[in-house]
């Protein structure tokens, strides 16, 4: 196993992610994954992908790909560019001239169906004209119809107060949340908050592409199935929180995923991943 592929396993077991979750989140084949983790490139299509997997593989492990590829250069394959050789050249060389004369011999047929088409479009033209002066006596009768709008009715004093009753009754009543969402710091990967006002508080996280999630209470209790992977066909993540206290949010990928409050949307950085959200809850 080489260095990179150390360091690649061992940042996807601390976050208990399995070689079929990693599959899930970057759609790479479990074959080059485990290719990538023993060093073994052969395995995949060119350098080329080595380099594109093992950028994906190290951010859907919370690392940083760029970083990755620049720290362990010296193992990832680098593509090269082929040159041709002599014999390509002078096959262009001698293909092009032979292009010219082909051109040569074809020019004299070019310019006669151009000809051809120019005289047809000018006799379309003249077949589609309409005279100009028509007489008067030729013209047809013709019927013409005439719409008009019925003048809508103004309703009565009783028929006006009755339908804005009943417009009131339709109207539902909007349901404000009252819940105060404070940033208090950001440290790192860390994001940290205050929630007051409200008697209930639920998380909701709507997930825009696959992500993994879990929420622990201030005890380190795992409140959902811990590292399960998400994805956007699971649309959105709801919790109620039991009681006050301390709970922290984990996104797989921070960007992937708006975190709502009570209906109110959470802002936090999304420039690392993982991201933690501690939300404190107090009145």
């Amino acid at each position: 196993m080489s260095e990179l592929g150390a360091r690649l396993r061992q940042a996807r077991t601390e976050r208990n992610l399995s070689i079929e979750d990693i599959q899930a989140l970057t759609k790479i084949q479990k074959r080059y994954l485990h290719g990538i983790e023993e060093g073994n490139y052969d395995s995949m299509p060119g350098p080329f992908y080595v380099r594109a997997f093992v950028r994906q593989y190290a951010e859907a492990v919370g690392l940083n790909g760029d970083e990755i590829l620049d720290t362990y250069k010296s193992e990832i394959p680098v593509a090269t560019k082929a040159t041709p050789t002599p014999t390509q050249a002078s096959t262009s060389r001698r293909t092009y001239r032979g292009g010219g004369n082909r051109l040569m011999e074809i020019f004299p047929m070019i310019v006669v169906a151009l000809f051809v088409v120019a005289i047809l479009a000018i006799a379309y033209l003249l077949s589609q004209r309409a005279p100009v002066d028509a007489p008067v006596d030729e013209v047809g009768d013709s019927e013409i119809i005439i719409e008009t709008q019925q003048p809508e009715t103004t309703p009565s004093g009783e028929e006006e107060e009755e339908t804005e009753e009943s417009q009131q009754e339709q109207e539902p009543e909007e349901q404000t949340s009252q819940v105060t969402i404070t940033e208090t710091s950001t440290q790192g990967e860390n994001s940290y908050f205050d929630l007051s006002g409200d008697e209930e508080i639920a998380v909701r996280i709507q997930l825009t592409g696959d992500s993994w999630l879990s929420i622990q209470n201030e005890a380190g209790q795992e409140l959902l199935e811990s590292a399960r992977v998400y994805t956007a066909a699971d649309e959105s993540v709801t919790f109620d929180l039991p009681a006050q206290g301390t709970y922290r949010v984990r996104l797989g990928f921070s960007d992937r995923a708006n975190v709502f409050i009570n209906d109110q949307q959470v802002e936090y950085p999304t420039s690392s991943n993982p991201r933690n959200l501690f939300f404190t809850w107090t009145n």
